[in-house]
């Protein structure tokens, strides 16, 4: 009797935490369903890891998702650092589409983020190296594959990724990595030659992170009318067996998108002490 006795306290109490897991899960879905609605602006702040400066982002709430790991307090967050969501081409000839960097993403639909952070100092030093900010920090990745016409393609250390560099310019605004995997025809089906990464030095002391796509992602609307899609170009010229670096107009579509990014991240941030 006193078995069965417990048997059915223990079956009760199972009940009753079943009942409460379920009643935190729904509020815990409401919740999300709420921010990835919620237009209120608010201020992340992600301090420099070379000063006390710290780069303060202001967009609506829904834009970082439930991405942050602090709470908000007075409209304000500090995180060590954020991604920011928006519909997939966006960054691909951006404003890829210009409403989608105004409205909160439709969560429903694929996803594509801007990481912001703070850089790091090389090892054992205290103060960034600009001029090729990527090569000089992450020198251990990289190896020279090929040199043309005052340009560099690397090995990128994954596979057969491939990598070049851009310095602050004219032309480049700032310090630029751009990282992509080339088509293989042996691989035709392939889709990470239709991905391509960057990574751009932001305000000095931060970065910011986000991939192109190429138009095999992009439809309707999104589809760029230039036939010439530097993403697309990227992937004809090892269609055809040619180097990038004979093709510097590639590159500079690249840098001359990113600067669009970071007049747009312009816009919306500021760097305080």
């Amino acid at each position: 009797m006193k078995i069965l006795l417990l048997l059915l306290i223990l079956s009760l109490s199972g009940c009753l935490n079943n009942n409460n897991d379920s009643e935190q899960d729904k509020i815990k879905k409401l919740e999300e369903q709420r921010i990835m609605t919620d237009t209120t602006e608010i201020t992340v702040r992600i301090p420099s890891k070379v000063s006390d400066k710290k780069l303060e982002i202001t967009l609506p709430r829904c834009f970082f998702g439930t991405n942050l790991k602090h709470q908000i307090i007075d409209g304000k967050v500090e995180e060590i650092a954020v991604s920011i969501m928006y519909h997939l081409p966006t960054f691909s000839d951006f404003p890829n589409n210009e409403e989608a960097i105004y409205q909160c993403p439709d969560f429903s639909k694929p996803i594509t983020t801007l990481g912001i952070f703070p850089l790091l100092p090389k090892l054992g030093k205290t103060e960034l190296e600009y001029g090729n900010y990527w090569l000089k920090q992450q020198y251990f990745r990289f190896s020279i594959k090929e040199q043309k016409n005052n340009l560099a393609l690397y090995r990128a250390g994954i596979d057969r990724k491939l990598a070049i560099f851009a310095n602050q310019s004219d032309s480049s605004q700032q310090d630029i990595s751009i990282e992509f995997w080339p088509f293989d025809s042996n691989n035709k089906d392939d889709s990470y030659p239709h991905q391509t990464d960057i990574h751009s030095v932001l305000y000095e002391e931060f970065g910011l992170s986000y991939t192109i796509y190429s138009s095999r992602y992009l439809h309707g609307k999104n589809k760029p009318d230039d036939q010439n899609y530097f993403a697309d170009a990227l992937i004809n010229i090892y269609k055809n067996n040619e180097s990038l670096l004979d093709h510097p107009e590639i590159q500079l579509g690249f840098i001359q998108n990113n600067n669009r990014i970071l007049d747009y991240i312009y816009q919306h941030s500021k760097v305080v002490d």
